[in-house]
């Protein structure tokens, strides 16, 4: 288990230190941390690592409502509400999510393009990669349920993808994420704190900077999430609180959200 730990830690330590060293230009920056934080990847906090689905019959819908909030220098406020939806497919978690975000503004940003509100649309493919007991239990197999208590290391795998017309500035963008975290069962409920290290794209496809012509500007640009989650697994309701944060040179804001799932009751065997 140790092992497994120190190979993860210097992720998360790279994701953190090396953000102010990813060589690119102001604009570049600038629009590839609008366009994240102006979709679903990085204007909604993260999920923790996707639940084994050993207890979920195949096709099984999971529903999800997050709401998060980000303030910025200057007096911009910004508040996204989503919907999403996630079936299971395989070791897979793949779904779609469809959200609102809306802007108040202070003096400094009046007629900025940042002070308006759109929808936004995003895809997502979850799996767990690896499962680690903690306590020298043995891990659940496929087919059988897990121990009612113990605790696990979980490692996932998620991909994601956005877009919002942005009032036609197209905002698009992906990342993708390897969250770790700890899932402390506990009778029926479950517990995960979790940090989610991740590198994402982003690109405002019609914006100017300056008086300029308006053009397509995008980069890369670190990420770093977390937050705790609960899954209560005799109702298959879950809840979760979280952050997510866009590294970029200077600036910038932290996203702050909760959410709550739903996803069935657990398939007895």
């Amino acid at each position: 288990m140790r092992a497994f730990l120190l190979r993860a830690a210097p992720l998360v330590l790279a994701v953190t230190i090396a953000a102010p060293a990813f060589a690119q230009t102001s604009v570049q920056q600038q629009s590839a941390y609008r366009a994240l934080i102006y979709t679903p990847v990085g204007g909604l906090a993260p999920l923790p690592p996707s639940g084994d689905t050993s207890s979920r019959r195949p096709g099984r819908i999971l529903f999800q409502g997050r709401m998060g909030h980000m303030s910025r220098r200057g007096g911009l406020s910004l508040t996204s509400v989503g919907l999403g939806v996630e079936a299971v497919r395989g070791r897979w978690n793949l779904g779609g999510s469809f959200a609102y975000l809306s802007a108040s503004c202070g003096l400094e940003w009046e007629g900025d393009s940042d002070c308006s509100g759109d929808v936004m649309f995003g895809a997502s493919a979850r799996t767990t990669l690896l499962v680690r007991p903690l306590d020298g239990s043995a891990p659940a197999t496929r087919g059988r349920r897990a121990a009612s208590n113990g605790s696990e290391f979980v490692l996932g795998l998620d991909g994601s993808g956005g877009y919002s017309p942005r009032q036609g500035e197209q905002a698009l963008a992906g990342a993708l994420a390897m969250p770790l975290g700890v899932r402390v069962r506990n009778g029926t409920t479950v517990l995960m704190p979790f940090l989610s290290p991740g590198i994402g794209y982003g690109r405002m496809g019609h914006t100017s900077y300056d008086g300029e012509l308006a053009t397509s500007y995008g980069g890369m640009a670190f990420m770093i999430g977390g937050g705790l989650g609960v899954e209560f697994r005799r109702s298959g309701l879950g809840a979760n609180v979280g952050f997510q944060r866009v590294l970029k040179g200077e600036g910038g804001g932290t996203q702050l959200g909760i959410g709550m799932t739903w996803q069935g009751a657990p398939v007895s065997r």
